[in-house]
């Protein structure tokens, strides 16, 4: 054999060799892509929520927990291509805004972290106009998930129209409402494409729960509420904020089993920050041991499809999950226009009617203390970082 015909010949086999083994990666995509990508889904919810369980489906999508984008929607299109461009840029971009879109609420709930912590009765609330620029303005910076919180939110007449002011292709919505007025008001949200609501509730006994936030009656019409919401299609859970004390007292169970019995989707628990009202409650700092044991007493629920998912911000900003992100990758936009980094942390950033609100994030996102996320919890639970001055609890005092 010739020198030239066994040069051809060994192009001819590595020819044959590259084509088969091409074949055969597509055949194995083929076969084994779905499998594969079911797996990467399990493990990143698993990772994140501290269970991997659908919840819901809504409009096709399958949801696991309420406050991220249904995957595969346009909205967690979105959040994937921002987290591209977030490592392209080496930028901390937003994919989460907490809009409290009113200073007013019907109800004095004893754990608020609004009033006494944010509240400036007096200050010129965000007009219509002004609010809808800051939805676009947050967009286009990356946001992929909207939280319409308050005071209480359904207090603002024109809400549905901030809702239909937002881009659906790029964010998904959520409501955080005590649920007085929900059961009117729930058609023209899903019309105007609301996605999900969380009620808030403290207790499942109707008595307990309307002595702790001073308004009689709001149990039966928040109950309502969310029975009406999930008629019309909604992403639907409860929004239950648990102390030291009621936690040993069982409340976390009670209320699970109540959305389970209304066949609600998701119980989100907070362990109540000292912020707002209970800045003041030291025995909520640093602690950590009965939260700890909150999460690890869920694990039965998030196997029980009987159930709904439970999941917890202390897990979320854990060293397990994503950390503490506020102002690393979601911002709190008072409804002033003041931007702070959580609903927890007071601390002012910025005013967006005096300054672009890109640039309010980039002083908020650039500093030590949010470039990147914290490991170990909340800030504002942690006695070391409410030192700071970039962490408030209160407007009223300074930590």
């Amino acid at each position: 054999m010739s020198f030239f015909t066994a040069v051809k010949a060994t192009l001819l086999e590595n020819a044959m060799n590259s084509f088969l083994s091409r074949l055969r990666l597509k055949w194995f995509l083929a076969t084994r892509s779905l499998g594969n990508g079911v797996d990467f889904v399990d493990t990143l919810y698993r990772i994140y929520l501290n269970h991997n369980k659908i919840i819901h489906f809504r409009e096709g999508y399958p949801v696991y927990p309420l406050m991220t984008p249904a995957l595969f929607s346009k909205p967690a299109a979105n959040f994937v291509s921002r987290a591209l461009f977030r490592t392209i840029q080496n930028k901390n971009l937003p994919n989460l805004m907490s809009f409290a879109v009113t200073d007013e609420c019907n109800a004095r709930c004893e754990h608020c972290s609004f009033y006494e912590g944010v509240e400036e009765p007096g200050r010129h609330v965000l007009t219509l106009e002004e609010s809808v620029k800051v939805i676009a303005d947050a967009q286009q910076l990356g946001v992929s998930v909207i939280n319409f919180v308050g005071g209480e939110p359904l207090m603002r007449d024109d809400l549905p129209q901030l809702v239909e002011a937002v881009d659906k292709d790029l964010s998904t919505t959520l409501l955080f409402t005590n649920g007085w007025a929900l059961e009117e008001r729930a058609g023209e949200l899903r019309k105007a494409g609301m996605d999900s609501v969380f009620v808030s509730l403290a207790f499942a006994d109707p008595a307990r729960h309307d002595e702790f936030c001073h308004t009689p009656g709001l149990f039966d019409r928040a109950i309502r509420g969310i029975r009406k919401a999930k008629k019309l299609g909604f992403s639907t859970g409860f929004a239950a904020t648990i102390v030291p004390e009621t936690w040993q007292d069982g409340e976390l169970d009670r209320i699970v089993e109540l959305a389970r019995q209304l066949a609600l989707h998701e119980v989100f628990v907070f362990d109540a920050v000292p912020s707002g009202r209970y800045r003041d409650r030291a025995d909520l700092l640093d602690k950590s041991d009965w939260v700890e044991e909150m999460i690890q007493s869920a694990l039965r629920y998030n196997r029980d499809p009987k159930y709904p998912g439970v999941t917890f911000h202390s897990e979320m900003s854990s060293y397990r999950s994503v950390g503490c992100s506020c102002g690393t990758s979601f911002f709190y936009l008072s409804p002033y226009g003041d931007m702070m980094s959580c609903d927890f942390n007071h601390a002012k950033f910025g005013n967006v009617l005096q300054e672009p609100l890109w640039r309010v994030w980039e002083r908020l996102s650039t500093l030590p203390e949010f470039c990147q996320a914290k490991w170990g919890g909340c800030k504002v639970k942690d006695s070391g970082s409410r030192k700071l001055e970039t962490v408030s609890a209160g407007n009223f005092r300074n930590e």
